[in-house]
């Protein structure tokens, strides 16, 4: 159910080549700027990034691919990772043992989801809400983060898991990915280079409407042809799906940047110097997930 493609150059391989293409055509508009009087120092502050974003980007690709359990092992460490995050910053007073219930709750979704697919997510999703409902009087456990840890981003790491288990999931998986994340990499890219113009100063001060617009036109673009091409998507649908999941992927961004100006913070807990947590790094792809599964309900309907 989660092997990769046997031929390692089918769709799978492919998108793999595809997302080596990105990067190249990222180190070379780096490299030009860098030639570039104009724009010199702007570009060489971009190369710590471009190799920070090359790693970060295997560490999604990678366990796609491969599929089966290395995946879920991955998936699992992400989104515990992730809930130990939101807790962290939203200091709900769970205590040490509470914070271990609930990270112990947010892995039965997950592996749920990886064993029997749906109504494992189901099972598994009312089995730690049962288990943090049953601790809370015991631990004096709180329970508005802790349920909230588990919709966001236990429930959303288990959508994934599910999509790689369906029939091309993984290709699937790794076009979502192609596209939020060349969106994020691009915007980034023009937005260092020509951003002037910030739209959202409070919630997410480094990002630029010049930046937004151009990143959003090149991964538009790239999401639109790819859907078109590889899955035999009608070009409305495609345009539909690719407007949606970038729009949800934004959503994301600036939602969990709410949620971190709200008390105060930068970053999550950092895992990486450059990017901060996981919630900070893959929040577009969390997002852009659910909105998939809404709007490819919609275009097959």
């Amino acid at each position: 159910m989660y092997t990769p493609l046997a031929d390692p150059l089918g769709l799978d391989g492919r998108l793999l080549l595809l997302l080596l293409a990105l990067f190249g055509l990222a180190a070379l508009c780096i490299g030009v700027a860098s030639l570039l009087p104009a724009t010199r120092e702007q570009a060489r502050a971009l190369w710590p990034i471009f190799r920070n974003e090359f790693l970060l980007v295997g560490a999604v690709v990678l366990p796609v691919y491969l599929g089966g359990w290395v995946l879920v092992a991955v998936l699992m460490v992400a989104g515990l990772r992730g809930q130990y995050e939101l807790l962290i910053l939203l200091k709900p007073g769970v205590g040490r043992w509470g914070l271990r219930v609930t990270l112990l709750a947010g892995a039965l979704p997950i592996l749920g989801a990886a064993l029997t697919g749906y109504e494992g997510l189901w099972v598994g999703g009312l089995a730690a809400v049962a288990l943090v409902l049953m601790a809370r009087p015991v631990l004096k456990l709180p329970l508005g983060v802790p349920l909230l840890s588990l919709l966001m981003p236990v429930a959303l790491v288990a959508l994934m898991t599910l999509l790689r288990a369906e029939p091309h999931g993984g290709l699937w998986l790794l076009a979502l990915y192609a596209l939020v994340e060349s969106n994020d990499a691009f915007a980034l890219l023009f937005g260092k280079l020509f951003g002037r113009i910030h739209p959202f100063p409070r919630l997410s001060p480094g990002k630029t409407l010049e930046g937004l617009v151009l990143g959003v036109a090149v991964a538009g673009l790239l999401g639109w042809l790819l859907i078109d091409w590889w899955f035999q998507m009608a070009p409305d649908s495609a345009a539909l799906l690719v407007a949606g999941v970038l729009a949800a992927g934004l959503a994301g961004d600036l939602g969990l940047s709410a949620i971190k100006r709200h008390r105060g913070k930068k970053d999550f807990a950092a895992l990486s110097r450059m990017h901060g947590g996981i919630l900070d790094i893959y929040d577009s792809l969390l997002f852009a997930v659910p909105a998939f599964y809404l709007l490819r309900t919609l275009v097959s309907s």
